[in-house]
């Protein structure tokens, strides 16, 4: 039981981790679209659906 415990912690710390992540990229693509830097602002997009795919999945697994 403990260790499903941590593990589901381990998620949700990784979960929050993920979530700073995101707002930094965020903020970056917003901060490239507005220099006019295109290919940055669609190098960042694809790490943001990157990084919400693995929430999701911690989220999943997490839950289980």
């Amino acid at each position: 039981m403990k260790q499903s415990k941590d593990r589901t912690h381990e998620g949700w710390d990784r979960i929050t981790d993920i979530h700073d992540l995101l707002i930094d990229r965020y903020v970056e693509q917003k901060e490239a679209i507005r220099e006019g830097n295109r290919c940055r602002a669609i190098e960042l997009e694809f790490e943001i659906k990157e990084l919400r795919r693995e929430q999701e999945k911690i989220k999943h697994w997490s839950v289980v």
